[in-house]
């Protein structure tokens, strides 16, 4: 991207998410569901380098010509992508053609965070974008306005945008845009991705057409407290994804994954993040989890060290 000495660029960090539970307690008008889930950030990040150029001499009204770069191959450039739609969102939100006139805006993004894993890579990645636009285009947006954008985005990104501001850990709960702070736990993580990729859309349709819902939930209450006081076994009694009722049984190598981090690395507890398929292993140091993730890694090439974010 050639630019003159207007350009202005912000380098940022968009970091993934795991679930630590999540129950479906409904259906809501829209097709959406109702949940109730515990998120937190975890270290694993994609890095996200953001550039805007005005043209000169301005134009009034000429438009933003939106760039997307990244370093894989199949991610869409285009406004399939939800950083191309955050930014979309942003520039008519606000007036930005009116604002500036012609200019260029170019997001480059370096995937660290494996794609439809379950674990938030492009929720984290609008999140980001947002936060940045609202800093290179001076509209001092603030952070309850932006976790609006972020909602009409993706359930996620509003908690995505909630953990740039230092809260890294939350309930979510409707359709995962009403927020509460919570308190997260200090541990090491596993996450290990089956070489398969679970669409969310897919998985709640799946969950639906589950006949017999009469399966363990999490109690999420008990899981927060159990956070709170580090209370490790109770943890594990709540750390349930229901989704897993549908991804486990459709995709013998998410099942098969789960068994085996649960068997040959001792996890404090092993969930489903997400739509999955990522399975995450919790563990207290660094030794086991490192331990871990060479295991896991002879098994599927896509696997993770990383530590929760507090």
């Amino acid at each position: 991207m050639h630019c003159g000495e207007n350009m202005k660029m912000l380098n940022t960090k968009a970091f993934a998410k795991i679930n630590l539970s999540i129950d479906i307690l409904g259906t809501l008008p829209g097709g959406y569901h109702e949940i109730s889930t515990v998120m937190q950030q975890i270290s694993l990040h994609d890095e996200i380098c953001v550039k805007w150029a005005p043209e000169e001499p301005p134009a009034k009204g000429g438009g933003i010509r939106i760039e997307i770069g990244s370093n894989k191959g199949f991610l869409p450039t285009d406004d399939r992508n939800i950083a191309y739609k955050a930014i979309k969102l942003v520039a008519e939100s606000y007036g930005i053609s009116e604002k500036y006139g012609q200019g260029r805006l170019r997001v480059d993004i370096k995937k660290q965070i494996p794609v439809g894993a379950g674990l938030g890579g492009g929720s984290a990645d609008a999140a980001a974008v947002l936060r940045a636009l609202s800093k290179l285009w001076e509209l001092s947006i603030g952070d309850s306005e932006m976790r609006e954008l972020g909602a009409r985005l993706g359930a996620d990104v509003a908690f995505c945008i909630m953990g740039q501001t230092g809260r890294t850990c939350a309930l979510a709960e409707g359709r995962g845009e009403k927020l509460a702070t919570v308190k997260g736990v200090r541990l090491w993580a596993v996450l290990s991705k089956p070489p398969i990729s679970v669409s969310t859309a897919e998985a709640y349709k799946g969950f639906d057409r589950i006949e017999n819902k009469d399966f363990v939930r999490p109690d999420t209450k008990e899981l927060i407290l159990a956070m709170e006081n580090a209370d490790y076994p109770l943890m594990k009694k709540n750390m349930i994804n229901v989704l897993e009722n549908f991804t486990l049984k459709e995709y013998p190598d998410a099942m098969y994954t789960k068994n085996k981090m649960i068997s040959e690395t001792s996890p404090i507890a092993a969930v489903m993040s997400g739509s999955g398929p990522t399975i995450i292993g919790l563990y207290r140091d660094e030794k086991s989890a490192e331990d871990a993730c060479r295991k896991m890694a002879s098994l599927n090439r896509e696997t993770y060290l990383a530590k929760t974010m507090i």
